[in-house]
C-alpha cells in the first residue's frame, strides 16, 4: 500500500512541476488550481488502484505486449476521467469559491496541464507494480508448494548425503527420531515427524497416520474399511495403515 501511495505521488507531483511551467507559459499562474488539479488525481488514482489491480490479472502485459491495446484503451479513458473530474471542480470551486463568473479560457486551458501523458504513465505504472505483485507471489506458492527443491541432509554410518525430497517413498516415527525410507535405504534423522514435514512439499508429501508421512507419488492403492481407516499400497509393495483422521489429505491425491 505505501509503495502504491509513493508511486502516485511521484507522478500527482511530476504533473505540478510540468503544469505550472506550463501556466507560466500561457500567463496565467494559479497555484490553487494546480493544488486543487494534484489532490483530485491523488484520490482519484487511489481509488482506482482496486480496479487497475483487477484488470492486471485478467490483461496482464507480457513481455511480448499481449493486449497492450486494450490497456492503451483502459489508460487513456481513465485519464480523461480524471482530467474531466479535475475540470468540473476547478469550474465549480472558481465559481463558488473565487466568485468568477466566467472563468477565463487561458485558465481552463491552464488545467489541461493535468495532462494525459503522464496520467498515462501513472497507470501504467500501477498496472505493472500488480502485475509484479502477482509474479512475486506466485513464485512464492510455488517456491513454497508445488516446486519446493530443498534438498534433505542425511547421514548414515559417518558418511553425509543429501537427498532430493522425491526420492523419500515414506517417513515413520521411531522413539525419538523419524526414519526415512528412501529408494536409497533407511536413514534415522533426530527429528518430529511435524516439523520434518513442514520442510517438505505439502502437495506430495501427506499426513496419513501420527506415525506416517508419505509420498503421494509412490501410492498404488487405497483400501479403506467401514470405520474410516485403512491401508495403503505403495509402488514399492510396502502396506501402510492410515488413520480416518488424515482422510482428508488423501482426497487431494
Amino acid at each position: 500500500m505505501s509503495k502504491q501511495i509513493s508511486l502516485i505521488s511521484i507522478f500527482v507531483l511530476l504533473n505540478m512541476g510540468i503544469g505550472r511551467m506550463f501556466q507560466e507559459s500561457l500567463g496565467a499562474t494559479c497555484f490553487s488550481e494546480l493544488s486543487i488539479l494534484a489532490i483530485t488525481s491523488f484520490f482519484f488514482w487511489n481509488v482506482s488502484a482496486n480496479q487497475i489491480k483487477v484488470l492486471a490479472s485478467k490483461w496482464a502485459v507480457d513481455s511480448t505486449g499481449k493486449n497492450i491495446l486494450v490497456q492503451g484503451g483502459i489508460g487513456l479513458s481513465a485519464s480523461a476521467i480524471n482530467i474531466l473530474v479535475g475540470q468540473v471542480l476547478v469550474v465549480f470551486l472558481m465559481t463558488t469559491i473565487y466568485n468568477c463568473t466566467s472563468p477565463s479560457f487561458n485558465m481552463l486551458n491552464a488545467s489541461l496541464t493535468n495532462n494525459i501523458a503522464v496520467n498515462l504513465l501513472c497507470y501504467f505504472s500501477l498496472l505493472f507494480y500488480f502485475v509484479g505483485i502477482k509474479k512475486d507471489t506466485s513464485l512464492s506458492k510455488n517456491t513454497n508448494g508445488t516446486e519446493q527443491k530443498s534438498r534433505v541432509a542425511v547421514s548414515k554410518r559417518g558418511s553425509q548425503f543429501l537427498l532430493e525430497p522425491r526420492e523419500i517413498v515414506y517417513v515413520e516415527t521411531s522413539n525419538n527420531c523419524i526414519v526415512l525410507h528412501t529408494q536409497k535405504g533407511k536413514f534415522v534423522k533426530y527429528q518430529s515427524l511435524r516439523s520434518f514435514s513442514e520442510t517438505l512439499c505439502p502437495n506430495t508429501f501427506k499426513r496419513i497416520h501420527r506415525s506416517y508421512l508419505v509420498n503421494s507419488e509412490f501410492i498404488d492403492q487405497i483400501q479403506k474399511n467401514n470405520s474410516g481407516d485403512g491401508k495403503l499400497r505403495l509402488k514399492t509393495g510396502v502396506n501402510l495403515k492410515f488413520s480416518r483422521t488424515y482422510l482428508q489429505e488423501l482426497s487431494h491425491i
